[in-house]
């Protein structure tokens, strides 16, 4: 009984500090870096007006860029272990952006859901500000806790415009909605959520309170099925609560696990492509003669046209995180 009631007094003290401690945690040491993938890539260091350093990785796009992807991940690890569910979109024309939270990988600080926002944000001021977009589309894609805090920022009246395309995988539409349900599934947990519920997000913050307002942007929710995580219906709410243009797509296997299988990559690429989120690749031509124009871009010929850079194959055993 001496050992029940510790147990419960650590698990009372752990919940009553926060929401970090239900939503946030972070791991400090690398897993892998994008060199390891045969990515090219750059380190980012962002400084909040407070001082406060925050650490990314940006990967260029292989040959013609088609856009850029801005990736926010989940609650747990950092971006070393969450890097395999991007590295695929280099080779298929798009740069991309992952960004840790205050307290993951090498970003300073401590994690909460206040300075998550503002991480979020300022990654996104710094994409707007750094030039690398070219006038090229921007698309916000969200894992799991990420999608949640993409939606939240997204929706602020500031960000009007900002982003072209919003993709969104086994998110969740309620903060206390998925708290009440991850801590059903434990016994020890289960008597406490009534004292712990209380202490998390209030209602004003949750996803699907904002979600419509990412109108007029195209958004893509997916969702597996076999989510031991996040319910399924979580998924469903989230779309639901939406507005249009908005697209489902109900996925298999676990957790943030739908961008292994590359039938659900090509389904994102498609979204893409068929909302305007794709920049189109030049296509090869032969030289042009002086005067001659270029069909359907408006302007003078220059000679033979640049052409995209030859895909690198990702070996299989890339998936091993």
């Amino acid at each position: 009984m001496k050992a029940l009631g510790l147990i419960l007094s650590v698990l009372l003290l752990t919940v009553m500090s926060g929401c970090s401690s239900l939503f946030f945690y972070p791991a400090k040491p690398w897993v892998q870096n994008p060199a390891r993938q045969g990515l090219a890539y750059e380190d980012v260091v962002l400084i909040h007006p407070d001082g406060l350093r925050l650490h990314g990785w940006w990967l260029p796009a292989q040959g013609y860029s088609r856009g850029t992807v801005y990736f926010l991940h989940g609650n747990a690890e950092n971006i070393s272990t969450h890097l395999m569910n991007v590295h695929w979109l280099p080779e298929r024309g798009y740069n991309v952006f992952l960004l840790d939270y205050r307290g993951y990988g090498l970003s300073e600080g401590d994690p909460d859901l206040p300075g998550a926002l503002a991480d979020v944000q300022l990654g996104l001021d710094w994409l707007e500000a750094s030039g690398r977009l070219a006038d090229k589309p921007l698309v916000l894609f969200g894992q799991s806790l990420g999608g949640a805090l993409g939606t939240g920022v997204l929706s602020r009246e500031n960000n009007d415009g900002e982003v072209d395309c919003v993709m969104l995988e086994a998110s969740f539409a309620s903060y206390r909605g998925i708290a009440n349900d991850v801590m059903k599934r434990s016994w020890l947990l289960w008597p406490l959520r009534w004292m712990v519920l209380p202490t998390l997000p209030e209602r004003g913050r949750d996803p699907e309170r904002h979600i419509a307002d990412l109108a007029p942007r195209p958004l893509l929710v997916m969702h597996s099925t076999e989510d031991p995580v996040i319910p399924f219906a979580q998924g469903e709410r989230l779309f639901a609560a939406a507005a249009e243009p908005k697209t489902f797509q109900a996925l298999k296997g676990g957790h943030a696990q739908g961008t292994r299988d590359p039938a659900v990559r090509d389904r994102m690429l498609d979204f893409l492509e068929e909302n305007g989120c794709a920049e189109p690749a030049p296509r090869a031509r032969t030289p042009a003669r002086d005067g001659d124009t270029l069909p359907g871009r408006g302007g003078r010929a220059t000679g033979a046209s640049e052409e995209p850079g030859e895909p690198r194959v990702t070996p299989v055993d890339a998936y091993r995180f």
